[in-house]
C-alpha cells in the first residue's frame, strides 16, 4: 500500500504500466484510502479506468531551466533579486542533480549535496543553496511531479555570525555627512527602523501613514516581514520630502524604470568610503545596527523580533551584539552595585543585604 497524508487526507501513489498516478482519495482514515487505491488498480489492471496519460517526470536541469526559472522570473518581478539568488543557487544545483529525475532525488542525494557544497563554499552559501532546492521542489509538488517534498527533513548546517557589525554614532556621523541625498535617505531609514534594504526600495506612497506614526510593509523575505513599522521623527522627515517629490509611486524608484523600485544602492554606497577614510561596512549592516542599538537600550526581544519581522527570536539574537562600550558601561554598573552593597552592610552592621536569611539553630520546620 502506497498512501500517504497530505492536507488531512490520503492520497495514493504509484506506477502502472510506466505511467505514475496520483490523486487524493478524499478520506481521513488510512485503512478506507488503502481500499480506494486498491480498486484503482483493479481499474487499472483490468482496463476499465479510462486512462488519462500524464506528463512524464522530468530531469532536474530540463526542470529547473524550462519550467521553474521562467516562472520564477515572473513570480519576483517586484524582486528581481529574489530570482537573481535561484539563478545562482540553480548552477550549483544542476550541476550536482542534472540528469536525475525529480522523482529519484531522495533525501540520500540531498545530504550527498551539502556535504559536496560544504566544500566548496562557506555554510550560509551551502544554505542558501540548499533553501533554492527547497523552494524548488515546493514548485515540483505543486505540479505534481512529486508527491513531497525531499528537502523537508533535511538539515542545513550551522551558520557563524559573519562580518556584520555596529555602526558606531561617529561612524554614522561621518558617514551621513559624505553621503549623497539618496544614500543618506535610505540609511536614515535603515538606521532607524531596522528594515531590510529591499524593503525600503519597494517602498511605496502609499505604504506610508506619517498621521498614525508609521510605516507599512506589505511583504518581504518571509511571510513575518509584513508588518507595521514605527517611525522616528528623522524618517518622518526624510518620507515627507520623499512623498513630496515623487512623481510615481515609489519613494525610490528605479533609474531608467520608475514603475519598479530601484534593485540596489551599492555605487553610492561606495562612493561614501573613496570619499572618507572609514573603515568599510555593508549596506546591510545598518540594520545590524539597528537591532544592536536597540537591544543595548533596553528593547525585548519579542518585541525587536516584530519590529524586524523575524521568525523566530533565534534569529534576532544574531543581531544582539553590545559593543565594547556598552560591555564596559554594564562591569561598571556591576562594580558599583557591588561598592554600595558593601557599604550598606558596615553602615548597618547586619552584612549584606542580599545574603540569604539564615534557618535558627534548633528550630524544625515543618513542610509547606
Amino acid at each position: 500500500m502506497s498512501v500517504y497524508k497530505r492536507g488531512g487526507v490520503y492520497w495514493y501513489d504509484f506506477w502502472f504500466q510506466g505511467q505514475r498516478h496520483r490523486e487524493s482519495t478524499g478520506l481521513n482514515n488510512k485503512t478506507a484510502a488503502g481500499l480506494i487505491e486498491s480498486i484503482r488498480k483493479a481499474a487499472l489492471a483490468e482496463g476499465r479506468a479510462g486512462l488519462v496519460k500524464q506528463r512524464a517526470c522530468p530531469m532536474f536541469r530540463d526542470f529547473v531551466l524550462r519550467e521553474f526559472l521562467p516562472w520564477d522570473k515572473k513570480e519576483h518581478k517586484v524582486h528581481p533579486s529574489t530570482h537573481k539568488r535561484y539563478q545562482v543557487s540553480s548552477k550549483s544545483l544542476i550541476e550536482f542533480f542534472e540528469n536525475t529525475r525529480l522523482s529519484n532525488i531522495g533525501q540520500g542525494d540531498i545530504e550527498k549535496f551539502k556535504m559536496e557544497r560544504s566544500g566548496e563554499v562557506s555554510a550560509a552559501g551551502t544554505n542558501r543553496d540548499l533553501a533554492a532546492l527547497r523552494y524548488m521542489m515546493n514548485f515540483a509538488v505543486r505540479l505534481e511531479y512529486i508527491g513531497r517534498n525531499p528537502v523537508h527533513g533535511v538539515r542545513f548546517l550551522e551558520e557563524s555570525v559573519g562580518s556584520m557589525r555596529v555602526v558606531s554614532h561617529e561612524e554614522e556621523r561621518i558617514y551621513l555627512a559624505a553621503a549623497g541625498p539618496l544614500q543618506r535617505d535610505l540609511a536614515i531609514i535603515m538606521l532607524d527602523t531596522g528594515m531590510r534594504p529591499g524593503e525600503v526600495y519597494a517602498t511605496q506612497k502609499e505604504n506610508v501613514h506619517l498621521s498614525a506614526g508609521y510605516l507599512f510593509v506589505p511583504c518581504g523575505k518571509t511571510r513575518f516581514a509584513r508588518r507595521n513599522v514605527p517611525l522616528t521623527n528623522r524618517v518622518v522627515e526624510v518620507l515627507k520630502q520623499r512623498i513630496t517629490k515623487a512623481k510615481v509611486q515609489y519613494l525610490f524608484p528605479h533609474r531608467s524604470d520608475p514603475n519598479r523600485p530601484m534593485a540596489e544602492a551599492n555605487r553610492g554606497h561606495e562612493q561614501v568610503f573613496r570619499r572618507t577614510e572609514l573603515d568599510y561596512f555593508r549596506i546591510y549592516d545598518f540594520r545590524h545596527t539597528f537591532g544592536s542599538r536597540s537591544a543595548m537600550a533596553g528593547v525585548d526581544l519579542p518585541t525587536l523580533k516584530e519590529l524586524m519581522g523575524h521568525s523566530t527570536i533565534t534569529i534576532t539574537m544574531r543581531y544582539v551584539h553590545p559593543t565594547p562600550e556598552h560591555k564596559r558601561e554594564a562591569s561598571e554598573k556591576l562594580e558599583r552595585f557591588n561598592a554600595a552593597g558593601v557599604i550598606a552592610a558596615y553602615e548597618t552592621g547586619t552584612g549584606s543585604p542580599q545574603k540569604s536569611p539564615q534557618r535558627p539553630m534548633g528550630r524544625t520546620v515543618g513542610a509547606c
